[in-house]
């Protein structure tokens, strides 16, 4: 079946970026060394991020040049990256950095020989970070473009990564929206501003006097440099004056100041003093924001534009070469808003035509993008709409999500009625950048004179369901699952047919019709013949993943996830372009993917399930790389579990500080998004954590804030998110520790029951803890022994551990005494549970371990002490290392772990990032110099 934007299934690679966004832009004539900030830099030798922000014509790039010249001259393996507002889209973003440290592994291979990342390999941060041989530098030049707050994760993601002689310096003219903070505090930071990059007064007399060959003393240079305050792009406008000035001296008398005013009068002066003919091809041209002799050609009818571009380049004036063969031009942002006001000035009306020609020629080229952004300008409604309605498609499913959205912003939406492929692929778009609300406005106002929709049946059902459920809106899907045309109107197009049935699976979940959600799953699967297996066995995978979660079967759900993202794909940091919503997974162009499947949101759900066993470093580790896929696509109940979880997380490992931080950021994008539940979800785990703190007034204040029936809570319906913390939770929690706990017995004893009975046994064990609390708290001493001990044993069956820790010390207390007073009974069955509540008291210092490994061989037990605290090394990295330096290769450590091959290579990825080591040779030989093993 071929695909369109109602059937868009078949993702095609994310296009290799053009060879000068990798490009450093050529420097010109009038350079001027920057050596006193150069070697501020080159001594920052523990700078981990280089961050340069300055105004335009401050001469950021032209510093980012001369660090580029400067440490490839030193044998570090460079990259250069020119970042535009293209990025923002995720997987063009992570697509670029992949190509990026792709050349930075084929660089520093052809300096020393060292081991090149292959092209077309599957993109893992860390990954690409560990195995990139050393030194390198990335510098990422144009960061203000980088507006997408999922796209500046991973950049913050990256800056954290990186080792020592890893260096990431930024170029940005804006202030950026990363946290750099931390780095600052652990002088890991260096930053350049405005104030630094001005130049000096002998910068500015080299500058004019030897770069610009201008004859001028002391007093001049002098008085220069304090009008323009040392802002470059100031003294080149003034030399450009002064090279054609009669009188220089009272030039520089009347010079009165550097802002942007003054630059368009020079400008202009200077301007004036060409030909007609160049001034007319200057303006002309200056609707292309880069350009060749070709597209001049074409825009201004022209035939001898490389004559012209030449003899401006020869004049110093506006233009800047973006390669070293001097094919592709720019000219100066200074200039371009002062040469589009004088084209129109001067030719009224003839910048449409322009821009028009440069559309047509551009299409010629292949360039799509191009061409519409030409036909915007122009004004042209007609052929905006002809260019999207070819291309919206290709460039949806390329990742260009939030351009197409840009683009889409700015038409009638009355004209999408007449071009429903358009329409639909708007909506997708809409709903992909969490504009949800617009998408089913969209979808509910735009109709044909009938007053129907102009979309088919079952793409219009399916856009409502995901509109509806990313506004946490999902209960107004039900009149749909009653009806049994929904379903039945997608017969010929299974890959819908399979959406809605996710949908429908998703919504009974909620309701608790988990056999019913089951038997959905089953049949989206069963449309593979006709959908392939990219849709229907990866995501309804990992929706049943979720389902088992819910019913408290970690075990099945692990099993599960494990097999869907594959050995090939675990772990690997990217995002799906065609995801359309949190529930769609589209798989990318990873080598040989198990059933093609999106790791990110299947590793998400892994995530939640490590947690609950304990696996605390496992979990972090997932829950850190695909944090910004989840900011950036994720529904509503996938942020909240993220969120809680990566802050229970930070907490367990003494980071409260950074715990928090994850809560307000979560309460942040619920306001953002003005999603209340999220919001609250975020307020209840403060409270839970006030409660834990033993701060009752702070808790109490949280807690009301919520309410006790906030307005998104519906008896009939229970979120998955739910599981984890609800609002009679967080109340019952605060009675119980508030001296109350005897008046909430009753309330937790049905609300338990409510549990059992819509089959959420997850839920039900964190009720039942609280009920053993509640019941020793109020001095029933043994009813809450007999509890604790009943909920050990429904949690020891499927490892669940966090349910009794997240509750905190009083709680643990409480399984300690039931430990203590059922040691001496000798059978298995009791020894089995007493080891299991060993296990959940044991703390981190003390050996605490992942449940899916082994208990680990002796030997090297005394190097555990010595290592947990000098390189935080987990005690099964440490099992991985002894069995590697005893000659095994992954497949045999596997085996004798009980483990993936695949976990094997995340082990020995952390293990070379945390001790310094770029292979396992030097991994081992490091481990042995610091007697971590023998």
């Amino acid at each position: 079946m071929a695909a369109s934007p109602d059937t868009p299934w078949e993702k095609p690679p994310v296009p290799r970026s053009p060879p000068s966004k990798f490009r450093p832009p050529t420097v010109g004539a009038p350079f001027v060394a920057r050596d006193r900030l150069t070697e501020r830099i080159r001594q920052a030798t523990g700078a981990k991020l280089v961050l340069v922000q300055a105004p335009a014509g401050f001469g950021t790039t032209t510093l980012l040049r001369d660090i580029y010249d400067l440490f490839t001259a030193v044998g570090y393996a460079i990259v250069w990256l020119t970042l535009d507002t293209g990025d923002n889209d995720l997987d063009r973003f992570m697509s670029c950095l992949s190509q990026a440290f792709a050349q930075l592994g084929h660089a520093q291979s052809a300096l020393a020989g060292g081991l090149a990342r292959r092209e077309g390999d599957g993109f893992d941060l860390m990954d690409a970070i560990v195995s990139t041989p050393l030194p390198f530098m990335l510098i990422l030049d144009g960061f203000e473009h980088l507006q997408n707050p999922a796209a500046v994760s991973v950049v913050q993601q990256l800056t954290e990564l990186l080792g020592p002689q890893q260096k990431l310096v930024i170029g940005s003219r804006e202030q950026t929206m990363l946290s750099v903070g931390r780095l600052r505090a652990r002088q890991q930071l260096l930053e350049i501003d405005a104030s630094q990059l001005r130049f000096t007064q002998e910068e500015t007399r080299q500058f004019l006097c030897d770069k610009r060959g201008l004859r001028l003393d002391s007093q001049d240079v002098e008085r220069l440099h304090q009008v323009t305050g040392g802002w470059a792009a100031a003294l080149w406008l003034a030399s450009l004056a002064l090279e054609s000035s009669d009188d220089p001296k009272r030039f520089i008398r009347t010079f009165s100041g550097s802002n942007t005013v003054v630059a368009s009068y020079l400008a202009e002066d200077v301007l004036a003093q060409k030909p007609r003919h160049l001034q007319d091809f200057i303006l002309q041209t200056s609707i292309l924001q880069k350009f060749n002799a070709e597209s001049c050609n074409a825009v201004t009818g022209r035939s001898d534009s490389r004559e012209m571009l030449q003899e401006i380049e020869r004049s110093n004036m506006f233009i800047t070469a973006l390669d070293e063969q001097c094919n592709w031009y720019s000219y100066h942002p200074l200039f371009a808003g002062f040469l589009h006001a004088q084209l129109e000035r001067q030719c009224p009306g003839l910048a449409p035509v322009l821009h028009r020609r440069a559309a047509s020629w551009y299409m010629e080229q292949g360039r799509a993008t191009h061409a519409i952004d030409h036909a915007m300008a122009s004004g042209d409604k007609e052929l905006v709409l002809q260019l999207l309605e070819q291309h919206a498609e290709s460039l949806f499913l390329q990742g260009r999500v939030r351009l197409l959205v840009r683009w889409c912003d700015a038409l009638d939406r009355s004209s999408m009625a007449r071009h429903p492929k358009l329409m639909s692929v708007y909506a997708w778009a809409l709903i992909h950048i969490n504009r949800s609300a617009e998408a089913l406005t969209l979808l509910e106002t735009v109709t044909n004179p009938d007053g129907a929709s102009p979309l088919p049946h079952p793409t219009y059902h399916v856009l409502r369901t995901f509109s509806l459920v990313m506004m946490d809106r999902i209960q107004e899907t039900a009149p749909m699952w009653d009806d049994p045309h929904i379903l039945g109107s997608a017969a010929q197009e299974p890959l819908l047919r399979s959406m809605l049935m996710i949908g429908c699976a998703y919504y009974y979940a909620t309701i608790g019709r988990f056999q019913d959600a089951r038997l959905l799953l089953d049949q989206a699967t069963q449309e593979q013949p006709a959908v392939g297996p990219l849709f229907g066995i990866a995501v309804a995978g990992y929706v049943r993943s979720m389902l088992d979660l819910a019913q408290g079967k970690l075990r099945a759900a692990i099993a599960r996830l494990l097999a869907l993202i594959g050995d090939e794909s675990q772990l690997r940091m990217r995002a799906a372009s065609a995801r359309y919503s949190a529930l769609v997974g589209f798989g990318g162009d990873l080598p040989e993917p198990r059933h093609g499947a999106d790791s990110g949101f299947a590793s998400l759900y892994l995530a939640e399930v490590l947690y609950e066993m304990d696996s605390l470093g496992e979990a972090r580790r997932l829950l850190k790389q695909y944090l910004p896929l989840v900011k950036d696509a994720g529904i509503p109940d996938q942020l909240i579990a993220s969120h809680l979880i990566h802050a229970r997380i930070l907490r367990a490992e003494g980071n409260a500080t950074d715990a928090l931080q994850t809560l307000l950021e979560l309460e942040h994008l619920g306001m953002a998004r003005m999603l209340p539940r999220i919001v609250d979800m975020a307020r209840l785990e403060q409270a839970r954590l006030a409660i834990l703190d033993d701060n009752m007034e702070s808790a109490r204040a949280l807690l009301a804030l919520v309410g006790n029936a906030p307005a998104w809570q519906r008896r009939s319906l229970q979120m998955i998110a739910d599981d984890i913390e609800t609002p009679f939770l967080g109340g019952a929690r605060l009675q119980i520790h508030s001296g109350q706990a005897t008046s909430v017995l009753p309330l937790l004893k049905e609300h338990l029951q409510d549990a059992y009975g819509r089959g959420r046994l997850r839920y039900a064990l964190r009720v039942k803890v609280l009920y053993a609390l509640a019941l020793s708290l109020s001095g029933q001493r043994n009813p809450a022994l007999r509890a604790i001990r009943e909920t050990l044993q429904d949690a020891m069956a499927e490892g669940f551990v966090r349910v009794f820790k997240d509750e905190g010390p009083t709680l643990l207390a409480l399984v300690r005494d039931m430990l203590e007073g059922t040691k001496d009974v000798a059978n298995a069955e009791n020894l089995a549970l007493l080891a299991f509540a060993e296990r959940i008291l044991r703390t981190p210092q003390q050996g605490m371990r992942s449940p899916l490994v082994p208990q680990p061989v002796a030997a090297g037990a005394p190097a555990k002490a010595h290592l947990a605290a000098e390189t935080e090394l987990t005690s099964r990295e440490l099992d991985v290392l002894m069995l590697l330096a005893q000659g095994n290769g992954n497949q045999m450590i596997a085996e004798k772990l009980f483990v993936s091959v695949t976990t094997v290579k995340t082990h020995l990825r952390n293990i070379n990032l945390k001790l310094g080591a770029h292979n396992r040779t030097e991994a081992i030989s490091l481990a042995r110099k610091l007697c971590i093993i023998s």
